[in-house]
């Protein structure tokens, strides 16, 4: 194996955005305006950098939170970084390219006097060679639930796309088109406050944690070339019923958030909703739509209704820590 020769440059926002739009289905938590909502929601500090290889010039970025913590000093964390320059979903990485990749994250955590590195890597080796380069390096696995989602491809017509669901969510779409519902597109003003106190209310009936509502609104604050944060609403006798809240960065959009209402699930808004979101990001310029989350931490409901979209499902290799601090895993 011969290990790729790579650097890691600062790079500020100018030159981010020069790079962002040649990352192939490009992750929301690497997104510059998602770093900057966190920023904004848990003062961190944010540090972004250039992927630099000898042989190939710049091959990727990588964005990385910053904490500060008693006794320990900085704490980083890696989510679903580095990301790469490529062509297609998923290309491979060597896994000498993988080893030279970690091995520049190890040298930057030490320049940047960081005692510990929390990352989820975006590697795109096998899943065997992921783990083993992260371990040559000095990682350790941690003991957490893998990133799980998976993509729709926008590229194909909105027939195709629409082809491609389970027969069973295309009949639920179909019925929902005959329901008699509207479409509403309102500003932000005024669809934001709605949304979040539905969401918090079901946030409480539900008993789960979800997107913190203060990262939402910071998320909401957010402007850029490649971001759009974008509440459609499902109307039945011009009252309010669903809504669906998306949100573009980059070349791919997330499902986010989502809301029904009793009469909006008999009437199944959901999938009027995210049917007409999926061709509003496509128009937009999205080539991919991630469905935001399956496994470990979905319901069993909303994970058969993410999974009938039946996208191309991805897996990440889970949780790794770097440290050099002995009472610390």
């Amino acid at each position: 194996m011969n290990e790729a020769m790579m650097s890691m440059i600062k790079i500020d926002r100018e030159q981010w955005e020069l790079y962002w739009p040649k990352v192939c289905h490009a992750p929301l938590l690497q997104s510059y305006e998602y770093g900057e909502a966190k920023r904004q929601a848990q003062r961190c500090r944010v540090c972004r950098f250039l992927l630099h290889s000898e042989q190939a010039g710049p091959v990727g970025l990588l964005q990385v939170l910053v904490y500060s913590l008693p006794l320990i000093g900085g704490v980083a964390r890696i989510n679903r970084g580095p990301v790469f320059f490529a062509d297609d979903f998923r290309m491979p990485l060597s896994r000498g390219i993988a080893t030279g990749i970690m091995t520049a994250v190890c040298n930057t955590l030490r320049q940047e006097r960081w005692r510990l590195l929390r990352i989820v890597p975006e590697l795109y080796c096998g899943a065997d060679d992921t783990s083993v380069v992260l371990e040559d390096v000095g990682f350790k696995k941690r003991h957490t639930s893998p990133v799980v989602s998976a993509v729709i491809d926008l590229a194909r017509s909105p027939s195709e796309i629409r082809a491609g669901f389970h027969g069973k969510w295309r009949n639920s779409l179909n019925k929902s088109e005959k329901a008699g519902l509207e479409l509403e597109a309102p500003s932000l003003d005024d669809a934001l406050p709605f949304l979040i106190s539905k969401y918090e209310e079901m946030q409480q009936q539900k008993c789960f944690n979800g997107v913190p509502t203060k990262l939402i609104h910071a998320m909401a604050n957010q402007q850029g070339q490649c971001w759009n944060f974008s509440i459609l609403f499902a109307r039945y006798n011009n009252i309010r019923q669903g809504a669906v809240l998306t949100v573009r960065h980059g070349d791919t959009c997330t499902y986010l958030v989502g809301w029904n209402s009793d009469e909006g699930r008999r009437l199944q808004v959901n999938y009027f909703l995210l049917w007409h979101s999926m061709i509003m990001q496509r128009e937009w310029g999205c080539k991919y739509f991630d469905v935001g989350g399956l496994g470990a931490n979905t319901t069993t409901g909303v994970e058969r209704f993410k999974k009938r979209l039946e996208g191309q499902e991805y897996s990440l290799i889970g949780e790794y820590s770097y440290t050099d601090l002995p009472f610390v895993k």
